[in-house]
């Protein structure tokens, strides 16, 4: 292999001339591969028929191999044998793209092969040139193993705050659930029956945000929260707990798709539970039958309009519920407030309660 340097003898076999065939390299300047030499990463050059033709310095230290070993040898030197049918489709494919620089591995992690055989992650970018009627491809080469180390470790963390997440709304979850079992027979000592209705509407409203705990733990994401699964799973639980059928009183759904973080779902769940609470309660006395709607609709701003309605008896009409001494009502008062929520509260044929509040999780 004939190669390029200065009269007088053969360079040494460290030069940066002798990593620039001559006989191969149109662009052949001994200036141009001390150039090249300065760059920290892999800089390689292959022809046509993917013999390599440059090899710098950056080449050197990152495969393990001097310039002299590789100069004319394929480029499957430097690539794991199981990748090398791909690489080959990848090269065909560029050369006859229109474009004349692309970065590989978009699609899937680039892989390289050191001298000693050991493989490791790289990131490259390709261009090819036509030069006197032949193309010349170059690739710039990154070695990227301590980046996936460190990303590695980065998931590895993130896995383990995850499942500690998980583990905390696990046992929220279950605590929660525990004072609800204690308020329960604690209540089983009452005789008075208004107490015993407060008791079971203060274990509803504490299994309303076990729920939601169980609802992260459960999620993929540990900071939303699937809200219309939510409010099914709620209404269905109210259902069962004033032991109300089906049958009766039908509950009715029209839920857009919804995701709320736990700082709004808190409060909105909570107000959700007083209102089916209340017209499970009050809209359909003496057995008669109805239903019970809920609406959740997002705009395109971002707002969440919730409506929950009944088609029962309605609010009585000296009732002032801005200023009534009712709990849940005055709840669903403060709860608006802390969600940021306007609230319009309707009784002509039943009871219907809007809110409007920014969906932003």
């Amino acid at each position: 292999m004939k190669q390029g340097g200065s009269s007088g003898g053969p360079p040494d076999a460290g030069s940066s001339a002798q990593r620039l065939d001559a006989s191969m390299l149109p662009i052949s300047s001994e200036s141009l591969a001390k150039i090249l030499d300065l760059a920290d990463d892999a800089i390689i050059s292959v022809d046509q028929e993917q013999r390599i033709i440059l090899f710098n310095q950056g080449a050197e230290r990152m495969f393990g191999y001097p310039a002299d070993a590789v100069m004319g040898q394929p480029l499957d030197l430097l690539l794991p044998e199981r990748l090398l049918e791909a690489h080959r489709r990848h090269i065909t494919s560029f050369a006859a793209s229109p474009v004349n620089a692309r970065r590989m591995g978009e699609r899937q992690e680039i892989r390289a092969r050191r001298k000693d055989g050991r493989e490791f992650p790289a990131e490259a970018s390709i261009s090819k040139v036509e030069v006197n009627g032949t193309t010349m491809f170059t690739a710039i080469v990154r070695d990227a193993t301590e980046r996936v180390l460190a990303e590695e470790i980065l998931k590895n963390s993130l896995r383990e705050k995850e499942a500690l997440l998980k583990e905390i709304h696990h046992r929220v979850k279950n605590n929660l659930q525990v004072v609800s079992s204690l308020l329960g027979l604690q209540s089983r000592t009452v005789t008075n029956h208004e107490l015993r209705k407060m008791f079971q509407e203060s274990q509803d409203r504490v299994h309303s945000m076990a729920l939601l705990h169980e609802s992260l733990y459960q999620s993929q994401s540990l900071s939303q929260i699937d809200f219309p699964a939510y409010i099914r799973q709620l209404a269905a639980h109210l259902f069962q707990s004033y032991g109300v059928s089906a049958e009766r009183i039908h509950l009715r759904t029209n839920l857009d798709k919804l995701y709320l973080g736990l700082e709004a779902a808190v409060p909105c769940g909570l107000i959700i539970n007083e209102l089916i609470s209340n017209s499970l309660k009050y809209a359909f006395p003496d057995g008669r039958e109805g239903e019970v709607r809920i609406s959740l609709r997002q705009s395109s701003d971002g707002t969440a309009q919730l409506v929950v309605a009944d088609n029962g008896v309605g609010l009585k009409a000296d009732v002032d519920w801005t200023n009534t001494k009712s709990l849940g009502l005055r709840l669903v008062r403060s709860l608006a407030e802390q969600l940021g929520a306007t609230v319009e509260l309707h009784s002509n044929t039943g009871t219907e309660v809007q809110l409007a509040f920014a969906a932003a999780a």
